[in-house]
């Protein structure tokens, strides 16, 4: 899909029409998982390179195949629209966009009688019940892990119902939040033949209304920003005519076309304001589908360049915490980035007996001292990088993030050789690489070692429900960001060497990861070693027991996003 064209649009509704048969042809059914990740990976491709040929079928009923299918397509290009509108990368909106595939995989005929108020029978009411275990079955015949896609599906229909009720209902999840936006808009969308459907700007601004979900309603509000005023597909008038909305070109005005006669089209652009009706309207017109959508007149949207985050990875890399730097130097690679310097402004506050901001970047260096200065800048960098990630459990990555940053800090605390910095280096690095290259895999979970049999202390990853990933990967991350800092390393062994080969640095982290799983999951059990190691750290560190330690917990005011 290098250069995609009507043809791959076309492809796109007539496979997910075949996906969806698939349920009949019990042969089939290990082709469905790679047919349905192939189809996100096209639809979020399409999605990226032609926007308006994708948001048109929001208003344009394609008569041939049916209610599920367009319910499908139209609810695949709202997940689309709404990831792009937050920023999620491919790896999120793909799976979010298999979820929507899946959704509907097993009741196809359902699905059609319902839009048509036609009665279920008892079978058919039984297999509408358990469409999502039965969906999940299917996908597990091709024997892939589908545990994301199948918490995603067990809480929908209760999302669903929380988002438009009163009182609140307690949701936490954002993926199942955003698809069961996606199916609930769609649903409200989708052409049918009683007429009681609406368009997507009333549909988004009913649940707006209606949710008490603040991050739905985010959701939404970036969702009507991306969008903007006119839908593509959408019909207005134009100088007594009725014409179709198609989108701007490269000169920001209004393009529309007339399609009255079957083997002409007539294009306007203007500058105007326009009435438009974008409600879903059945068509047949093979123009109007899929073909105006690729003309070259159209503005492409322009890919914009993650030029902030490059920024911060080079500045992480010349910032380097065992090299002696002057005032002028460090100067210089700060002074073109005053979001950075403001932000070690505040980060310095510490270092100073009034808890006070710096004045300027000369004054916190002045304040902080040339040796602790790199990494303090490193920090704030790093804090910078994981705030500009997008990614529907943000706030809960946070929040996890700044509580192991407070133990460890009171874990050092009764010790002057360490630098507390320097520690929490490795611990933003680690969690930049989880957002990055596992975006789809954590969760709220805090996972720990049941069966308490392992003599290697478990991954830092555990701590953010992750449990697969590339070690290799991860260590090349890590040693290419911060191979100059000594705990870099320690960190990395923490997780990767058995415990007799532990050094006294590895040892303070699988400390430190114990005392996180102990502060999350209070019932989890700790083998021997890991409880002699913990004492060990604990008194090498100044403290005379774990108890002692634990009773200056409440002071951190630690919070979770549950």
């Amino acid at each position: 899909m290098d250069s995609p064209c009507a043809h791959d649009l076309a492809s796109l509704f007539e496979k997910t029409h075949q996906a969806l048969r698939f349920y009949h042809n019990k042969s089939q059914w290990p082709q469905i998982y790679p047919l349905l990740s192939q189809l996100a990976e096209q639809y979020y491709k399409l999605y990226s390179s032609h926007p308006n040929a994708m948001q048109a079928q929001l208003t344009l009923y394609l008569d041939t195949h049916g209610y599920t299918t367009n319910l499908v397509v139209n609810q695949c290009v709202i997940i689309s629209a709404l990831c792009r509108s937050l920023n999620y990368d491919s790896k999120i909106t793909q799976l979010l966009i298999c979820v929507c595939l899946t959704n509907y995989l097993c009741v196809q005929t359902q699905t059609n009688k319902l839009a048509l108020r036609q009665p279920l029978n008892l079978q058919e009411k039984k297999q509408w019940q358990s469409r999502h275990q039965l969906a999940v079955k299917l996908l597990q015949s091709a024997n892939v892990p589908t545990e994301h896609i199948a918490g995603i599906l067990s809480r929908l229909n209760k999302y669903k119902q929380a988002l438009l009720s009163t009182p609140k209902i307690m949701i936490y999840d954002g993926r199942t939040t955003l698809v069961a936006l996606a199916n609930i808009i769609a649903m409200n969308i989708t052409y049918r033949t009683q007429d009681d459907h609406i368009n997507i700007y009333k549909a988004v601004a009913d649940i707006y209304i209606r949710t008490p979900n603040l991050f739905a309603q985010q959701a939404l509000k970036a969702l009507i920003a991306h969008l903007g005023p006119y839908l593509p597909g959408s019909l207005v008038h134009y100088h007594d005519q009725q014409l179709t909305y198609i989108g701007e070109d490269s000169r920001q005005r209004h393009l529309l076309i007339a399609l009255n006669e079957q083997h002409k089209s007539k294009w306007y652009s203007v500058k105007a304001q326009l009435a438009s009706n974008s409600k879903q309207r059945p068509s047949q017109d093979k123009r109007l589908l899929f073909s105006v959508w690729f003309n070259e007149h159209l503005a492409l949207p322009v890919e914009a360049l993650n030029a902030e985050k490059q920024q911060l990875l080079m500045l992480i890399s010349q910032v380097k915490v065992q090299q002696e730097y002057s005032y002028s130097a460090l100067a210089r690679l700060l002074n073109h980035h005053p979001t950075t310097v403001e932000l070690l402004r505040e980060a310095v506050k510490p270092y100073n007996k009034e808890h006070l901001a710096g004045k300027d970047l000369r004054h916190c260096l002045s304040m902080v001292g040339l040796y602790n200065a790199p990494a303090i800048i490193q920090q704030v960098l790093f804090d910078q990088l994981v705030r500009h990630h997008a990614h529907p459990l943000m706030q809960h990555i946070q929040f996890r993030l700044q509580a192991i940053i407070r133990l460890l800090d009171l874990l050092i605390s009764h010790d002057e050789h360490n630098q507390f910095e320097h520690l929490a280096l490795p611990i933003y690095g680690y969690v930049n690489y989880l957002i990055e290259y596992c975006s789809t895999t954590i969760s709220r979970k805090t996972l720990y070692e049941k069966q308490l049999k392992s003599d290697v202390s478990m991954p830092f990853a555990w701590l953010f429900g992750v449990t697969t990933y590339d070690s290799d990967q991860l260590t090349d991350y890590l040693l290419e960001l911060l191979g100059d800092n000594p705990w870099t390393q320690a960190l990395l062994d923490a997780e990767q060497q058995k415990k007799q080969h532990l050094s006294a640095e590895a040892q303070l982290w699988v400390a430190i990861k114990l005392i996180v799983t102990h502060v999350f999951q209070p019932d989890a059990k700790q083998s021997s070693w890991q409880t002699d190691t913990l004492e060990r750290v604990l008194k090498r560190l100044n403290w005379q027991s774990s108890e002692q330690f634990y009773n200056e917990l409440p002071s951190l005011g630690l919070s979770n996003s549950v």
